[in-house]
């Protein structure tokens, strides 16, 4: 199981995703990653955050937005954060860094989002549709 995060900025009418360069492949990723010890799907999103971008998230702050069960079983969480700028990645994305594989947290406009390569496909509808 794995658990993501939609993290939304009012003011830019953006979300903030992960752009990821990896092994010559282009592609976009919403923050988040797999279940520890069986933790609950919320419990995984707030570590996650916390763990790629240093962003501290709680409980209340989340709203369940949908579950995705294709070749791997995903829920996804939506919060509307303040921040402008984007934080730098950290955990071990940081220290799996490298030339080939690159972690470039990003502010996305939520009209860009059907022209980006956003993993899984079906996200980028559901997000303007959200919102």
């Amino acid at each position: 199981m794995r658990a993501r995060v939609i993290l939304y900025n009012n003011e830019n009418k953006a979300v903030l995703l992960i752009h990821r360069l990896k092994n010559g492949r282009n592609y976009w990723v919403i923050p988040g990653g797999g279940a520890e010890n069986n933790e609950a799907p919320v419990d995984t999103a707030i570590r996650e955050i916390n763990e790629e971008l240093n962003i501290h998230l709680k409980l209340a702050d989340l709203i369940h937005f949908f579950k995705c069960e294709g070749k791997e079983y995903e829920e996804f969480f939506y919060t509307e954060i303040p921040y402008i700028t984007a934080p730098k990645i950290s955990g071990e994305e940081k220290e799996r860094s490298s030339s080939d594989n690159v972690y470039q947290p990003e502010w996305v406009a939520i009209k860009e989002l059907p022209k980006i390569n956003l993993m899984p496909p079906e996200i980028a509808a559901k997000i303007v549709t959200l919102i």
